[in-house]
Parts: C-alpha cells; sequence; structure tokens
C-alpha cells in the first residue's frame, strides 16, 4: 500500500476543523497508510523581528527534520512554489507514490525555515494567498483524498 504522510507545525484548536481533518485521515486509509506528525510551534512576541522569527523558524524546522523520512518524496508546502490543479495533483501522487511515497510538510504561520525547504525534493502551493494553518491542513487532506479517489476513478471529483 502506498504511504502518504503529512508533518505539520502545531495542534489544532478548533475541534470543528480536527473532526474534519479526521474524517478525511479516515477516508484515506482505504487508499494509502496515512500517518500524521504534529511538530510543536514555538510562540512569538507580538510584535516579533526578523531575528525572533529566524530563531522559531529554525527551531522548528530541526523538529521538522528529525521527522522527514528517507525512503519518501518529500514535498514541501510553500506560498512561492507550482500550484497544480486536482487532476495534476492526482498525477503528480500517482508518479511519486512509486518512490516510496509522499511526505508533505506544512510549516508554521511563519512559514518553513529553508533548511527544510532544501532538505525537500519538492515544493508545492495550495494557493498564492496566505490561508490559515488549519485551513491549509484541512484543505491539503481533502486534495489528498481527493488525488486518490480521480486516480480510482471513483465518483467523487466534480
Amino acid at each position: 500500500m502506498i504511504k502518504t504522510k503529512l508533518i505539520s507545525v502545531g495542534k489544532l484548536k478548533e475541534k470543528s476543523t480536527r473532526d474534519l481533518i479526521s474524517e478525511y485521515e479516515k477516508r484515506l486509509q482505504k487508499y494509502t497508510d496515512f500517518s500524521h506528525i504534529e511538530v510543536a510551534d514555538l510562540s512569538v512576541s507580538d510584535n516579533p523581528n526578523p531575528k525572533e522569527i529566524e530563531a522559531v523558524l529554525q527551531k522548528e524546522g530541526a523538529q521538522i527534520l528529525k521527522q522527514l523520512p528517507k525512503n519518501m518524496v518529500t514535498v514541501a508546502m510553500a506560498i512561492d512554489a507550482k500550484q497544480y490543479s486536482s487532476e495534476e495533483f492526482a498525477a503528480l501522487i500517482d508518479q511519486k507514490a512509486l518512490q516510496g511515497g509522499l511526505c508533505f510538510v506544512i510549516g508554521s504561520s511563519h512559514g518553513l525555515h529553508p533548511d527544510v525547504i532544501k532538505a525537500c525534493q519538492m515544493k508545492i502551493s495550495l494557493s498564492k494567498m496566505t490561508l490559515p494553518h488549519n485551513l491549509a491542513r484541512l484543505m491539503l487532506t481533502e486534495q489528498i483524498y481527493r488525488g486518490f479517489k480521480i486516480l480510482n476513478n471513483e465518483n467523487y471529483h466534480k
């Protein structure tokens, strides 16, 4: 079975969002060995300076790098990356799954440390718009599910 992993920074606070994501994660088990790891997010002051943000990103990045699998294609979620249609994303899942599976990485509200982006083989953007962390996680999980439904020619994508 194809392996799919999601590494994200921080715990979700909203029960409704956690429930929605849980539902997609449960549905995904039919298609893929899906796992999710949350690494701790670190807080910054109300008006952080660039050095403070850099220090937080570095610490969060170190946690992520410890979790990155060596035998999967790793994908950093980044606003400045290529965007995919649902069909293109499904094709990407199909293509990369043959290389050991896919591991997606979502950073905190400040993004990902450059070392994490360098360690990943690919970058993808969900949108050029800035999304709240909880919404990005929900959208990515749903799109992974949608991708598997497309690949299996199942009626969901329309």
